[in-house]
């Protein structure tokens, strides 16, 4: 039996959508997301892959674009469902071809989806092609009057910023007053026992930047972009944009879950 692939980041609520879909005789995989989704899609891929939009839009978008610009998960029909118009509306100008609905007429929908195939799927412009020529600042989200930490930088990241919006106010520790941290994490041990203290300290509303070597750059580390995306998780952070900060450094950037 086809399998349906359940794009959900509420775990119960998962489960509640997955006994929905099987009542209706389709098979459903909703097992727990975690940060190899991808990869376990490209070694089995599914029939198609529902995602839900009423939680995390941004989240499915991404999985969305990252299917679409795979070789081997491309064809794979998609199905959006639920969400804020608004948002919905964005999603649906980037890829016209997947299939968008609300969560009453989702079996209707992912039956006629199963039937599709396209033979020249949409492919949207990958996350990081989209800030291509935009100054380093403005791809970190800095703003006017912004007090941003920044939190193990080296020595020369003030060079490689460049000139800062008006009144931005840049710390070495975090306070009350931060609006946006920028770690630098530079081993495995401290990425596992410093992300849980960090996100606890991290003030309501503000964003924190886990910034972490790259594979090509010149520094030799035990741990990758996969590892600090589950420590964010671990820790009740959720990623949601990722950044090439120069040739040796790249980061995630986490908001606190909602509860």
């Amino acid at each position: 039996m086809s399998v349906v692939r359940l794009v959900c980041w509420k775990e119960d609520l998962a489960r509640e959508r997955a006994r929905v879909l099987e009542k209706a005789g389709l098979a459903v995989d909703a097992s727990p997301l975690n940060p190899w989704l991808i990869g376990e899609l490209r070694a089995n891929p599914a029939a198609a892959v529902l995602i839900d939009l009423d939680r995390l839009p941004s989240h499915g978008r991404e999985v969305a674009v990252s299917l679409r610009n795979s070789k081997s998960t491309r064809h794979i029909p998609i199905v959006f469902a639920g969400g804020l118009e608004e948002k919905v509306g964005r999603i649906r100008q980037e890829l016209p071809d997947a299939f968008f609905t609300d969560w009453t007429k989702v079996v209707p929908v992912l039956r006629k989806a199963l039937k599709s195939a396209h033979a020249e799927p949409v492919q949207p412009i990958a996350h990081m092609d989209r800030y291509a020529g935009s100054s380093l600042v403005k791809k970190l989200g800095f703003k006017p009057k912004m007090k941003a930490a920044l939190l193990g930088a080296p020595e020369s990241f003030g060079e490689t910023l460049g000139e800062l919006p008006e009144g931005v106010d840049l710390q070495n520790k975090l306070t009350s007053f931060t609006t946006m941290a920028l770690w630098f994490v530079r081993s495995r041990r401290e990425l596992e026992t410093e992300t849980e203290f960090l996100s606890a300290r991290l003030p309501e509303g503000a964003s924190v930047w886990i910034i972490h070597p790259k594979k090509t750059g010149r520094y030799r580390v035990d741990f990758n972009q996969n590892d600090v995306r589950a420590a964010g998780l671990a820790a009740g952070l959720v990623d949601y944009k990722v950044c090439a900060v120069d040739k040796d450094w790249s980061g995630l950037k986490f908001a606190r879950r909602k509860v």
